[in-house]
């Protein structure tokens, strides 16, 4: 959707003010050899063993490394570990590391000793590591010679994926002194300086050799420097990246759809974030605890029209409840399987549970507040309304409506409720944290079939597990407990000037500046 050309770069004049009202003050231009990118906060820590949240990620990737990688067709490859294997009952990963290790950034190596270190830490109960889960309950590592075991109470097929992605970076343990933190990784750029609030500044790590098959250079990132900004304000930020004192910025949507349009500049969004949207009810809530309740929303909402329009077509319509690029995100078998724009059948599933133009059925629609999802609240609330549904809209924000959500999913009766959310990860593992009971926000469903099929996939690899989770897929989408919505995401668009080359966002809207160049 191209916008209206009276509006553009609409927050130019604004932003020059935010920028001296902030008191920051960027140089003219951002020196030849150097990367700046102007990001809404800061990052919360640098060690990976402790935090969670994407703004840190981001900064962490740059400097640590991956045990293993994630191709874009979403095979596992080699990383500090050169390959791995999986005992036959799935409770036993044995990873063989590379030959006298990968290079950190003090001068000591990466060694299997170091990757035993990172599996204690991050599974110890005195870290209290907000990822400890996803690494499937270590009970036990060990070194046999460049080998590192790591043993699991349960099969735990998710755990390659999930090492090859931005919560499973691993350090060296140089990092860690005590309380202090001080990042040494194997990763692209060093650790130079963090003035917190303001900017954490990296250089390039001239030893590193590169293996994420998703980067084409082979060694060192082409520049000098990476520097991450704190600029909080949107049009500031707009702003800088304007005149060229920062390479990179995120902007909002309606920004970005008329930078998209732009041939001066280039937006990126990223088909591999793991992100999905979706639709789903507190479903043990008459009507919609009868499928035919939940079908009918289903076939009353067009998402192609969120995509295109509350979102500027930055995103796509999706049909399956595991994002695009993962295992067995089918999109074809999805749409067999699940409901597409069709108020017609709406109409005639509703007047089978004795709800019409006459008897409109009343819902709440519950949902939390962001960009992009506020204009598809609005749209669905009238697509919902043209079949004979009157949904009241109540917006939380996201904390609060967690804590709501979570005592209306387990609720019998009432008023029934419909609402949105989404998802991300690396491997459709988390289909497990969101449905099995008591599920994320208590919207598990209580069903034994279900249940054993999540379990089951966990003990599965290749192809059996693959079919396996579509199994899944049918029983979430035929049931209707699930109705997706769109992908790739709604977070983390970033945007540069169009002279800048060869910058990637790869799985989980991780960004790689390993190939960027700046022309002049």
């Amino acid at each position: 959707m191209t916008m209206a050309k009276s509006y553009k770069w609409r927050w130019w004049a604004a932003g020059l003010c935010v920028l001296v009202g902030m008191g920051w003050i960027a140089p003219a231009f951002a020196a030849d050899d150097t990367i700046i990118v102007a990001r809404p906060t800061d990052s919360d820590s640098l060690d990976t063993h402790r935090v969670s949240t994407t703004i840190s990620l981001q900064v962490m990737t740059q400097i640590y490394g991956n045990m293993v990688h994630m191709d874009g067709d979403a095979n596992i490859v080699g990383g500090l570990a050169e390959s791995y294997s999986e005992s036959a009952d799935g409770k036993t990963y044995t990873f063989k590391m590379r030959p006298g290790g990968v290079p950190c950034h003090d001068g000591t190596v990466f060694d299997a000793k170091a990757a035993k270190w990172n599996f204690d830490r991050v599974s110890h109960p005195d870290t209290a590591s907000p990822n400890a889960s996803s690494y499937g309950g270590i009970v036990g590592t060990q070194i046999d010679g460049d080998n590192v075991i790591v043993e699991l109470e349960a099969a735990y097929s998710a755990l390659p994926a999930f090492l090859a992605g931005p919560l499973a970076h691993f350090m060296c343990p140089a990092s860690i002194q005590g309380d202090d933190v001080t990042p040494v990784g194997t990763g692209p750029w060093k650790f130079v300086s963090w003035d917190r609030n303001n900017e954490i500044v990296l250089e390039r790590f001239d030893n590193h050799v590169n293996y994420h098959p998703m980067i084409d250079n082979p060694g060192a990132p082409l520049m000098k420097r990476l520097v991450f900004k704190t600029i909080t304000e949107g049009p500031a930020r707009m702003a800088a990246l304007k005149t060229g004192e920062v390479h990179f910025a995120e902007p909002s949507l309606q920004d970005a759809a008329e930078m998209k349009s732009d041939d001066e500049y280039t937006v990126y969004t990223s088909p591999h974030s793991g992100q999905q949207a979706y639709i789903a009810f507190a479903h043990k809530i008459p009507p919609f605890d009868d499928v035919r309740a939940r079908r009918a929303v289903g076939y009353a909402v067009d998402r192609n029209v969120f995509a295109n329009i509350a979102f500027e077509g930055l995103v796509e319509a999706t049909n399956c409840p595991i994002a695009p690029g993962l295992l067995a995100a089918d999109q074809e078998k999805c749409k067999q399987w699940g409901t597409s724009y069709d108020p017609d059948k709406a109409r005639a599933l509703l007047a089978e549970l004795g709800y019409g133009a006459d008897n409109p059925l009343e819902v709440i629609m519950s949902v939390s507040t962001l960009q992009g999802w506020d204009e598809s609240h609005v749209i669905m609330q009238q697509q919902l309304a043209e079949v004979g549904i009157v949904a009241k809209m109540e917006t939380r924000q996201f904390a609060a409506w967690v804590d709501h959500m979570s005592g209306v999913n387990d609720q019998t009766e009432g008023t029934p409720v419909v609402w949105t959310m989404g998802m991300s990860g690396m491997d459709p593992d988390y289909l497990v944290f969101l449905w099995q009971r008591p599920g994320y926000a208590n919207q598990g469903i209580d069903d034994p079939v279900l249940d054993k099929m999540l379990r089951e996939q966990r003990a599965l690899s290749g192809d059996a597990r693959r079919d396996k989770l579509f199994e899944i897929q049918k029983f979430l989408l035929e049931n209707a407990y699930e109705i997706p919505t769109w992908s790739p995401g709604w977070f983390w668009l970033q945007a540069s000037k169009s002279n800048v080359k060869g910058f990637k966002q790869v799985h989980m809207v991780t960004p790689i500046f390993n190939d960027v160049t700046i022309e002049d």
